[in-house]
């Protein structure tokens, strides 16, 4: 069934389409780049100090491969190895590649044909879950903070909680007819792999007695979502960005990526574009893991750029402490030498930072740095 039959070939006829509000989908990129838009609408156009390769501080994107860590070597004499070079590319970089993850090839491309498959449903499908509301199991939206954001951004999303499974699972789209199944799938052994890895991080950081730090980071009370993006192809690439510049919070994210490349990482002062590798996934620490550490690892400032050709699908499962857990520098790395870099923080707080404020770049976990000290570069 056709939407809206409509040419929208100017940046006014977008603005337009934008303001008009047909039903709830004027807030969506999918339906914008449904009717046609051939000029960004006013509301996506960046600042030209924000634009992407126009920011006086950096420079052209570079290519960049990620350090690339066979992950299976966790089980086995190579253990302390693997868990040696997940620490050093948390203190580094920031980010990681895993390969050898458990996770079946067939099923990374399941879930990307799922994912796909939503955002092909009519508009009345998908505007079931739209919500300005974070806290919502279930989310289909655009940018961030849609209302308060004074410049959106070329992405749409669709959000989930997932876990725990059981109770969640009800709540996910039921079409594609598929979705479910091949989601849950995906999410059970995302989480199998994410707490592989965490095991790994606190082990690095020689925290592996700490109680604490064990039962709520990757045990079953912990939390984890997972995040669909959607970039279509943009009219006006050079305005725009998929996903503005900012850090994760939480602890872990895992992502997995479609071929066409788009994902950017700020290192060195620079913006570095990291090159896809099939049957992989990039995984970044998060806020958490920065507080927990006291500044030892870096939640590292990264953004998505979109292109004008191709669409672009990513998939992100974002785990970390329960929403009730207090998040505070590990007592064991603190000393005279080492005082707390950041003060305790939550679940609850950042998610009212999320909603009350623009969304940019590492100012919630500014926001947390106490008197006398800055986080690291």
């Amino acid at each position: 069934m056709a939407l809206i039959s409509c040419d929208s070939s100017s940046r006014e006829d977008g603005d337009e389409q934008l303001n008009k509000g047909c039903s709830l989908s004027f807030k969506t990129v999918k339906y914008l780049s449904e009717v046609g838009v051939k000029e960004l609408p006013s509301r996506f156009i960046l600042p030209e100090d924000k634009r992407p390769n126009t920011n006086s501080t950096v420079s052209t994107p570079l290519q960049y491969d990620l350090p690339v860590i066979d992950i299976s070597g966790l089980e086995g004499p190579h253990r302390l190895q693997v868990v040696s070079a997940i620490g050093r590319a948390c203190q580094q970089i920031g980010f990681f590649r895993v390969i050898n993850h458990g996770v079946e090839e067939s099923l990374l491309s399941d879930v990307m044909r799922v994912a796909s498959e939503f955002f092909e449903l009519p508009m009345e499908e998908r505007q079931k879950f739209i919500s300005e509301d974070m806290m919502k199991p279930v989310t289909y939206g655009t940018s961030f903070n849609y209302l308060r954001g004074q410049v959106v951004c070329w992405r749409d999303f669709l959000k989930h909680n997932c876990h725990p499974l059981d109770q969640m699972l009800p709540l996910w789209p039921s079409n594609p007819s598929d979705y479910r199944s091949v989601v849950s799938t995906y999410n059970k052994d995302v989480r199998r792999l994410g707490v592989r890895i965490m095991s790994a991080i606190v082990e690095s950081l020689g925290l592996s007695h700490n109680k604490y730090i064990i039962e709520n980071g990757y045990s079953d009370e912990g939390s984890q979502f997972m995040v669909i993006n959607y970039y279509p192809a943009c009219p006006e690439p050079e305005l725009t960005l998929g996903i503005p510049p900012h850090s994760d919070y939480g602890c872990l994210n895992v992502l997995s990526e479609d071929s066409v490349g788009g994902f950017q990482l700020l290192h060195d002062g620079q913006w570095k574009e990291v090159r896809p590798l099939p049957n992989s996934f990039i995984v970044n620490i998060g806020d958490h893991i920065e507080i927990i550490s006291n500044g030892r690892y870096k939640s590292v400032v990264h953004r998505a750029v979109v292109n004008s050709e191709k669409l672009r699908i990513s998939v992100a499962t974002l785990m970390s402490m329960p929403f009730q857990a207090k998040i505070a520098p590990a007592p064991e790395l603190i000393d005279e030498h080492h005082p707390a870099m950041y003060r305790e923080t939550n679940f609850a707080e950042y998610i009212y930072h999320l909603t009350s404020k623009e969304y940019k770049e590492r100012a919630f976990l500014d926001s947390l740095t106490l008197h006398g000290h800055c986080t690291p570069n």
